[in-house]
């Protein structure tokens, strides 16, 4: 890979000024190798069956001048996204992630070759030890990785998104999509409705952790999509994932919410009635 200079930084417009002082303070860091993929809990739950690898990137402007997730807006899921969860949201985490995205702008064709580079030795270790590869590109991100995918014709990669455009026009063989609902605005609810009338897979994280302190009840006619992170398994039903990262008393406060990126107390009816269109 090209070294990349604090020159390079400084006049980048690819990049926002936050990414620009992070790079300036870990310029060694940044110019070392790096693994591209990781792993999670609940991706590590299909252990059984795949041995799965998720990307994780800065989403939205985090980095990016211009949003790695076009619809973040409209579904209100920048504040509460995965990647300040977990042990993404330890300063491990975060770091891998920010050089990731920097290297993905600045550095794209030595990022896509490191990315099939991993997926090639993913595959071989498959081939050895009789455990299918799965690949995420998208963990925290929701972006066109189709040049890769189709670089890749004989492995298995799946997303989520939130543009139901990329559902509905998605003819990769290799490459499963599931439609990422929101409750937050007028056009999230639109697409969500949309997608239950196409019949698309469809996942919807609730506001609650399944804890007695929460209110809010998951609705028993939806599939569990907490028991693991195999997707591409599922058959076009709606499935509710529990919230991450949060606390009792921001659950609480959140649960009044009508415009939410989750399904809360005060929009569950409306989420009951937008669902029961595709019933």
């Amino acid at each position: 890979m090209l070294e990349i200079t604090k020159q390079e930084i400084q006049f980048s417009d690819l990049i926002n000024n936050s990414a620009k002082f992070w790079a300036f303070e870990n310029l060694e860091y940044l110019n070392k190798p790096m693994r591209f993929f990781g792993s999670s809990l609940k991706v590590e739950k299909g252990a059984d069956k795949y041995d799965s690898y998720v990307m994780y990137l800065q989403p939205a402007d985090k980095v990016a001048k211009q949003t790695l997730c076009a619809f973040a807006e409209k579904a209100g899921c920048k504040e509460p996204c995965l990647i300040d969860s977990g042990q993404l949201g330890m300063s491990v985490g975060q770091n891998a992630a920010t050089k990731r995205t920097i290297l993905m702008l600045l550095r794209p064709d030595y990022f896509k070759s490191q990315i099939l580079a991993e997926i090639d030795k993913a595959e071989r270790k498959a081939v050895k030890g009789g455990m299918p590869a799965l690949f995420r590109l998208n963990g925290t991100s929701d972006l066109n990785f189709s040049d890769i995918i189709k670089a890749r014709p004989s492995s298995m990669f799946y997303d989520y998104t939130k543009l139901l455009s990329r559902v509905r026009k998605n003819s990769i063989a290799n490459y499963d999509l599931t439609f990422s609902g929101s409750m937050f605005s007028m056009q999230s609810r639109n697409a969500l409705q949309k997608a239950v009338v196409a019949g698309h897979r469809i996942a919807v994280a609730f506001n609650t952790k399944l804890i007695a302190s929460d209110s809010l009840v998951i609705p028993d006619s939806l599939a569990n999509f907490d028991k693991t992170d195999l997707r591409h398994l599922d058959g076009p039903v709606v499935g509710a994932l529990t919230r991450k990262g949060s606390n009792k008393k921001q659950r609480a406060y959140d649960d009044t919410l009508k415009a939410s990126f989750f399904v809360t107390s005060a929009n569950l009816k409306q989420f009951n009635d937008i669902i029961a269109i595709g019933g």
